[in-house]
């Protein structure tokens, strides 16, 4: 989403100023060939306004670009920036919002888009001095109409949406080969604020990759839920390129690879529907392109806090591998625009057309990702005494007693995210609404969990040896 981390590189412009010539004695900008430089971009010489107008320039293009590829169904679409207030978000506003004047102005080919509205999620409920006034100062200062939600909103209980899903077994069931994740549907406790809610989930997550995944997924929903109620066809995500590199490596790593072409791709459908279009025009800035942009043209940014703000890099997988991408980048310059080069490769492969989405990330599910868990998950360890059983017997919905399996409505990344969850953890109220919206379409059957993994793959190289059987020599 959007890139918050990139704010601390805003910190030390004494080091940017020192960095940036470096090596630039009696060298001219590779740009207007008249100004000496100013900064260095992959060993390349910039001037001063040179480098602000490259910038631009390559904001604008990847915007047109993916606009041809996935243009929206209107005409002249409504476009909402999500604004979490870090260094690339608020730089994306203040250059959408600059491409919107030049289109009134009528210095622009086309007109294309007919307003804009700035999509900001409040998270002040997980962390302390987060200051949403801030973030919305930007917004004001380029003319822009800044809508808010709160991260608790996903608790708001009202009319037939008074009932949650809460965790009851997320563990391994002795005697079976797979894990279980069983849930029972509770009346909501209105005498509870839904901060608190919020909180308790969060608490009962295992680890801080758990605990950044699920933000990842409420903010993602918080902002399609924004984009719909402003009537917005567009929606822009704030991801750098060097945030997409290490998002590839760190999806990939949690068993994202799935969903992948749709979670980083240039221009996807966001969450997997049809009424909202993701575009990611930063993706061929990195951040110290971004840092240097915001710093000269004098755009204001916040620091927007997460669960490992000031911990070590091997505090979580997307900060260990943040780490990985930009130490490997300073290294060697070409790596981040490599890896985004690649990832504009990627396709979404068929069985996801058409997969059932997960009831907590609205990503596709695999269908056999229970029997790779089956297939890399030790059921007991040694020496150590089996978790007492859990039933699950199949229920009705309608009853607030009721427990019922869910495993098989779970992608692969949110089955190893609820593995270590606690019991007692009730999920966000979307998460019942996903659940019954596909039990009313199409159920999954008990023979999808037992699939044997070993017969599709046999069936997959029988099918893979038939198509390349005529180069054989």
């Amino acid at each position: 989403m959007c890139d918050a981390t990139d704010t601390p590189a805003m910190e030390s412009q004494p080091q940017l100023q020192k960095e940036r010539v470096v090596g630039a004695q009696n060298k001219l900008c590779v740009k207007c060939k008249a100004a000496k430089p100013s900064v260095s971009i992959r060993r390349s010489l910039y001037c001063r306004n040179c480098f602000v107008r490259s910038s631009v320039t390559k904001f604008r293009t990847a915007l047109s670009k993916s606009r041809k590829r996935m243009p929206v169904t209107a005409a002249r679409a409504r476009v909402m920036v999500a604004l979490s207030g870090g260094a690339t978000s608020s730089a994306m506003l203040q250059l959408m919002a600059d491409y919107q004047r030049m289109e009134l102005k009528g210095y622009a080919a086309e007109h294309t888009y007919d307003s804009i509205v700035a999509g900001h999620v409040d998270e002040s409920a997980l962390f302390s001095g987060y200051d949403d006034a801030q973030i919305c100062d930007i917004a004001a200062a380029v003319d822009v109409e800044c809508r808010v939600a709160r991260l608790e909103d996903v608790f708001e209980l009202e009319g037939d949406r008074a009932a949650l899903l809460e965790l009851v077994h997320a563990t391994i069931a002795p005697g079976t080969t797979r894990d279980q994740f069983c849930v029972q549907l509770t009346r909501g406790d209105e005498s509870t604020p839904a901060r608190e809610q919020l909180r308790a989930l969060f608490a009962g997550l295992g680890s801080a990759t758990d605990r950044e995944d699920m933000l990842d997924i409420i903010k993602s929903f918080l902002l399609a839920r924004l984009a719909r109620q402003a009537q917005c066809e567009l929606l822009l995500l704030g991801d750098s390129g060097t945030r997409i590199a290490s998002k590839l490596v760190s999806l990939t790593s949690r068993g994202r690879g799935f969903s992948l072409p749709l979670e980083v791709g240039a221009e996807t459908p966001f969450l997997g529907s049809n009424d909202v279009v993701a575009y990611r025009p930063m993706r061929d800035l990195i951040m110290k392109e971004i840092a240097f942009f915001n710093l000269w043209t004098g755009q204001s940014s916040v620091v927007v806090p997460t669960f490992t703000t000031g911990a070590p890099e091997t505090a979580s997988i997307d900060r260990l591998t943040e780490a990985f991408v930009v130490g490997l980048d300073r290294d060697f310059v070409s790596t981040v625009s490599t890896v985004c080069r690649t990832v504009q490769k990627l396709e979404q492969c068929p069985e996801a057309l058409t997969a059932a989405k997960c009831i907590l990330c609205s990503m596709p599910a695999e269908l056999n990702a229970q029997a790779w868990r089956n297939r890399l998950t030790v059921n007991v360890a040694p020496n150590e005494r089996p978790l007492e059983h859990v039933a699950t017997p199949s229920a009705d919905i309608q009853s607030p007693l009721s427990s019922f399996d869910v495993t098989a409505r779970l992608c692969y990344s949110c089955q190893s995210l609820l593995h270590f969850a606690k019991p007692g953890v009730a999920l966000p109220v979307f998460c019942l609404d996903n659940y019954r919206e596909q039990a009313t379409a199409s159920p999954p059957s008990d023979a999808d969990n037992d699939v044997d993994i070993d017969a599709d793959s046999q069936q997959r190289r029988e099918s893979l040896r038939q198509r390349i059987e005529e180069f054989f020599i």
